[in-house]
This record gives C-alpha cells, structure tokens and sequence, in this order.
C-alpha cells in the first residue's frame, strides 16, 4: 500500500511540475483582454506601439485614417464617415454578450462624457463611437438595449451595428487594434471574443490621433486632458511611423493572455513565480478528482483504495499549501503587492467575493479537520471516523472546488487593474 501510495504522490508531483513547465502566459493575465501600451500607473517609457493583428501575430500600431464605412446607429439610422467629420470622435469596440470587461468600459466612458460636459459655458464638441465586433448577435435591438443601459444620448454616444464583414475589415484593417472569435476552451459564457479594450481618438477629419487603455485610470485621465485641449497627445499613445520595427522584448499574443508590459508590478516575478497561480489551480482540480474517486471508492466498500485516495488527496493539498505561500511570498519580496485585485462589474465582484470570502475562511479549517478526520481513520476508530467524515468532506470538496473557480474568475474573467 505504501508503494503505491508513494508513486501516486510522486505522480502529483510530477503533474505538478509538468503544469508549471508548459505553463507560459503571465500569471497576472486577464483572460481575453489584449495588450496595451501606458496601461499600467507610475511612469512609462515611450515605446513602439504595437497591436495583435491575430492571437499570434504583433505587428506596429501604425493606422492613418479611418477607413470608409457604412453602419447603423441605435436609432436605427446609417452613420458613415462622413457624417462623423467636422467633430472630433473616440472609437471603442464590445459585444453585447460581454459580462466584464465590455460594460466596464462603458461606463468609464460614461464618467468621462459627464466630465466633459461638466462645464456648461465650455460645449463638449466631442462624440463617442461604439461599434459591435459581434454584429452576428448584436442586432439593432440589442444595441439599443445596451445603449439605453449606459444613458447614451445619440448627439454624443453612437452605437453602431452592421454586417460582419464591413466591420472585421473596418476594426482590424482600418483602426488597426485586435479583435477575433474565441474558440474551444476560450469561448467561455461572456467571454465569445477576444478584442482590444482601447479608446481611439479621431480627428475631425478622420484622422487617427492617439489610443488609450480605458480600463487605466492614468490613460483616461490623460485621454480627458487631450480632448479638453489642454496637451496635445503624448508620444507613447501617437500611432507609429509606417516601417518603424518592432521594439525588442516584445513577443507574440497567445489566446490565453496578453503579454505583460515593463509597467506591470506583476512583470517583475521570475517565471517560475508567475506560473504558480495555475499550478495551484491545477492541483486544486487534483485534489478535487481524489476526493471524489476516494468517495466512490468508500461507498463500493473498497476501504483499502478509499485510504490511498484520500491520503493522496491531503498530499497534494499540503503540496497546494506550499505553493500558495510560496506564490505571496514572492508577490511581496518581487513586487511589494499581496495579491491581484479582481476587477469585474459589481454583480460579478459581488460573486467572486463571496466565493472568496467563504474559500478562505473554510480553507483554514481544512488542515485540522482533514488530519483529525485521516488519524481517526488509520486508528480504525470508524464511528468518529465517519461523524468527522462527514464534516470533513464536504468542506475539504467546496474549497478545492472553489479554488479552481477562483483562479478562473481572477485571472482569466476579471479585467486588468488601472
């Protein structure tokens, strides 16, 4: 029995190893949100900018103009080109189906209309136009249905849909910033497509200005002061000379995330550091596997494989445990942070928070009631065995569980912190 409950453990391990190995994508990604440049505060050198062109190509950000165009507003009405010329615009892409960061985004871009129409002697000449990168689902009534939501009056905030095609060629060839569908385990319920979460700043002419990050509370700041005329766009948001070649360091968008900028605290982990959050995860969803076989297993009377499995599963929780640690106390030495903030629309926050909240408060208890629970057990005092049982299992479960959902809502579901 100990033989072989030895080269399970060592298999644990093994998985455990191999996970952090093929693991690549930063820690701190925020599932399908995508690069940007001057996203993160403190100060930021003026590099190339760059956008995904597809999931694994980055190419210069170096758009000249809008392309011609022909879509449907909220109220029904075409808008082209032409009909935005002689105002200066802000352009910004969502999907309808969007559960996080889509809504976010407008309502930053909400709060900051109402900044700019703070000053009645001062009129706003400045139009926001959103354009679905889902017109396949966001027909008219839908994007009516999203525009009333934010109190979008159309003199000031467009919605635009259209056909599929128009649009594509319009967001990735005539602004130049990265949208595209998810498929297979990336398409998640709100999560359909991956795009860009950038605000871009037409002239009047419909000439490309600047891109911002609108979920960065420094780039809206920034972005407010521009379209206030009170500077005039900062290098580092300036589309790029036609030719100028990729900076060094930067390397391709995957599916999974983008890839982490000099300006993020995050960035300063050494890799080994920054795959422990899905190595946790990965052993959270372990531990969850043998804690169910090991259920099974007691309720087909097979005591003995009931034993091994459950051993197995407090190895590799105490493997999780170290991890964990392991993981903040690297957070804290590498980059003075305790932890990544989750960012989500408060329905959302309120979910992640309560599972959280519950996790951890459970989590404490587990070590105790586990190794109360599994002595009982190996002293074949099975009455108190089954009355500790009883408690134990169902708290050791809801915590493994709800540390897979964690990892998932907190780095593949909530938005990049500004």
């Amino acid at each position: 029995m100990r033989t072989g409950l030895f080269c399970v453990c060592g298999f644990v391990l093994w998985g455990a190893a191999a996970l952090c190995a093929q693991t690549d994508t930063p820690a701190d990604s925020s599932g399908p949100s995508l690069p940007s440049n001057g996203a993160y505060a403190g100060e930021i050198p003026d590099v190339t900018p760059t956008y995904s062109a597809s999931p694994d190509e980055r190419k210069v950000w170096d758009p000249e103009r809008v392309d011609d165009f022909s879509l449907i507003d909220q109220t029904g009405q075409p808008v082209t080109l032409a009909d935005l010329k002689g105002r200066p615009w802000v352009a910004s892409f969502v999907f309808t189906r969007c559960v996080t960061q889509c809504p976010m985004m407008c309502a930053e871009i909400r709060t900051l209309l109402q900044k700019l129409n703070s000053d009645p002697a001062k009129p706003n000449p400045v139009r926001f136009v959103t354009i679905t990168i889902d017109p396949r689902n966001d027909s008219l009534d839908k994007i009516k249905e999203f525009a009333k939501i934010f109190g979008a009056e159309p003199q000031q905030w467009l919605f635009l849909t259209g056909a599929e095609q128009p649009i594509t060629e319009l967001i990735r060839h005539g602004f130049k910033v990265a949208a595209w569908e998810n498929f297979g385990t990336d398409r998640l319920p709100g999560m359909e497509f991956a795009h860009s979460m950038h605000l871009i700043h037409v002239d009047e002419t419909g000439k490309i200005l600047g891109r911002y990050e609108s979920l960065s509370r420094q780039d809206l700041e920034t972005l407010q002061r521009v379209l206030e005329g009170k500077i005039e766009t900062p290098k580092r948001h300036l589309p790029a000379l036609m030719g100028t070649p990729l900076p060094g360091g930067l390397a391709a968008v995957t599916p999974t995330g983008p890839v982490t900028l000099e300006g993020d605290p995050l960035a300063k982990l050494p890799p080994w550091a920054r795959r422990l959050p899905a190595t946790n995860a990965g052993l959270n969803a372990l531990a969850t596997t043998l804690l169910l076989a090991g259920f099974i297993a007691i309720k087909s009377k097979n005591i003995g494989l009931h034993r091994q499995l459950m051993l197995t599963a407090f190895v590799v929780s105490i493997v999780f445990l170290g991890c964990y640690l392991t993981y903040h106390f690297a957070l804290n030495r590498y980059t003075g942070e305790h932890g990544k903030k989750f960012v989500g629309t408060p329905s959302l926050s309120k979910v992640y928070y309560t599972i959280l909240i519950t996790h951890v408060i459970l989590a404490t208890a587990v070590p105790v009631l586990a190794s109360i629970t599994i002595w009982k057990g190996l002293k074949e005092r099975w009455e108190s065995h089954r009355r500790w049982a009883k408690v134990t299992f169902p708290i050791w479960l809801y915590v493994s569980v709800t540390g897979v959902i964690i990892y998932w809502m907190l780095y593949h579901v909530s938005g990049p912190v500004a």
